[in-house]
């Protein structure tokens, strides 16, 4: 039985000191990235959040936003990854219809401000979060058939519909990616594709299990993706 805190405990055990993710001038190693993510979750539980609660997240691709992707699942919490192209009434509909508790976001948040319990801004309050919270352990408690996040679909033939997908499911679907373009810890993923998307995500747990690397681009553009992979060294990628 694996839940998402099985490849980052796999990466510390490995890779400890190497750097896991670079997102702009931020460099983090596997150990400093395991340590926000158990940060994270702690500041989260200290806000009131119980097991089952469900955490948006509105916002360009960063290392904020992989650190809430993997510390939320295991943490025992739903990430609900939103669609950033998506109108203010459909964004609204998803927090609604998600019961989202918590908005973590990079951009203006009035318009739904009454629709969470709390908004959280990118990157200044979560970093205040982050730097306060007390450190909780992942994975404990947590089975394989939780629900790990909700994923909206694109709505274009009716309202969006929000996918469950378990731990379970997500692992699986790492474990095919691998099986299909396997990776190792030379490895060095461009994670362009944008994380509210399961194509963007679709590396994530991938590269850490594997102690590889992973470098954000915030948003795509072909000539910074260009850029960011010669500079980087990029080896894998996946777009659409």
């Amino acid at each position: 039985m694996n839940t998402f805190a099985d490849p980052l405990r796999r990466a510390l055990q490995v890779a400890s000191h190497s750097t896991g993710l670079v997102c702009g001038e931020v460099r983090l190693s596997y150990a400093a990235f395991a340590g926000r993510c158990a940060r994270l979750a702690g500041a989260l539980a200290r806000l009131g959040l119980r097991r089952g609660d469900r955490i948006a997240v509105l916002a360009n691709n960063c290392h904020r936003y992989i650190e809430t992707y993997v510390a939320a699942p295991a943490a025992g919490f739903v990430v609900v990854p939103l669609n950033t192209r998506h109108a203010v009434p459909e964004v609204a509909y998803a927090l609604r219809d998600s019961e989202a508790a918590i908005l973590l976001t990079d951009r203006d948040a009035t318009p739904y401000r009454g629709l969470v319990g709390r908004v959280i801004r990118l990157p200044d309050e979560y970093e205040e979060l982050v730097q306060a919270g007390p450190a909780a352990a992942l994975g404990e408690g947590v089975t394989e058939d939780d629900l790990a996040g909700l994923f909206y679909t694109g709505g274009t033939t009716g309202a969006a519909k929000g996918v469950m997908l378990s731990h379970r499911n997500l692992l699986a679907n790492t474990v095919h990616w691998l099986l299909t373009a396997p990776q190792d810890e030379r490895d060095r993923a461009l994670v362009m594709a944008p994380l509210f998307h399961a194509a963007g995500t679709n590396g994530v747990l991938a590269s850490i299990w594997t102690a590889g690397c992973q470098v954000v681009l915030p948003a795509f553009d072909a000539a910074r993706a260009l850029d960011l992979a010669a500079a980087e060294r990029v080896t894998v990628t996946l777009g659409v």
